[in-house]
């Protein structure tokens, strides 16, 4: 397989979650990423776009898809722990897991070999 647009417009997503978490992890008075709540959901909502809306699980198999649906439930798990009980380690593992999921598409994507196609 090969990097495609999903690929570069999940990293867009990748970086925006980084600016997120960076930005509340430094006290910046940004309406909404100020609070734990708030960073979190929208790290979780950036989650949801990035991993769910780009994702094409369906040439995975096995031991990688075992793992991502592991992170991902973690990433979700986290996520609302952080937006429900305002949690910053939940906030901190729902950013770690995002970016480990990310990563590892990428990676994944980037050194798997060309796909083959279903004759017709």
């Amino acid at each position: 397989m090969r990097l495609t647009w999903k690929d570069a417009l999940a990293t867009v997503v990748a970086g925006a979650n980084v600016a997120v978490y960076v930005a509340f992890t430094r006290g910046a008075d940004v309406p909404v990423i100020d609070s734990v709540r708030g960073a979190s959901g929208v790290i979780l909502l950036l989650g949801v776009m990035g991993g769910c809306a780009l994702g094409a699980a369906s040439e995975s198999k096995g031991l990688y898809m075992r793992l991502a649906g592991a992170l991902g439930v973690i990433a979700l798990l986290a996520g609302l722990a952080g937006v429900i009980l305002a949690s910053e380690l939940a906030l901190a593992v729902l950013f770690y897991a995002t970016i480990a999921l990310w990563l590892s598409a990428t990676v994944r994507h980037a050194l798997a070999g060309p796909r083959v196609e279903a004759m017709k």
